[in-house]
């Protein structure tokens, strides 16, 4: 939806970019809105017979724990499998810290084939390179001043 030809700012916008699908996450973040976005999301994989996803988080507020534990319900019922490679992207240190809380929990579930980064350098790195971009790398050269 548009508003004098600009999109609005709580949408999402998902596109092909050829080796993957792109995904930028807008606006508040409800367990109700990652439900919609991520079957949006499964429909583009399906849609170019990709597989490879790069989003890049923008919400504006912090989510709860319980919001975030519906977060993690919501990944299955979407349609989100281990056949979907995750590369996803959290610069706002508060918002990636929720963002691995979920990523450990969908592993731990075996639930998740994907990793949380602070760059999107990096995230493009480890979805399309070799794989072995590490997420601590900005935590390592922070370490290291």
């Amino acid at each position: 939806m548009e508003t004098d030809g600009k999109p609005r700012s709580e949408e999402s916008v998902i596109e092909f970019r050829g080796d993957y699908i792109h995904v930028r996450g807008r606006g508040s973040s409800s367990a109700e809105m990652s439900f919609e976005i991520l079957r949006k999301i499964i429909a583009a994989c399906e849609e170019y017979d990709c597989y490879n996803i790069l989003g890049e988080s923008e919400a504006k507020v912090e989510m709860p724990t319980l919001e975030a534990f519906k977060h993690i319900d919501s990944v299955p019922k979407a349609g989100l499998t281990t056949k979907h490679r995750v590369a996803w992207v959290a610069e706002d240190p508060a918002r990636y810290e929720q963002l691995k809380f979920i990523e450990t929990v969908l592993r731990n579930r075996g639930l998740f084939n994907g990793q949380v980064f602070r760059t999107v350098a990096e995230a493009h790195q480890w979805l399309l390179g070799d794989g072995s971009a590490k997420e601590t790398t900005t935590d390592s050269a922070a370490e290291s001043t």
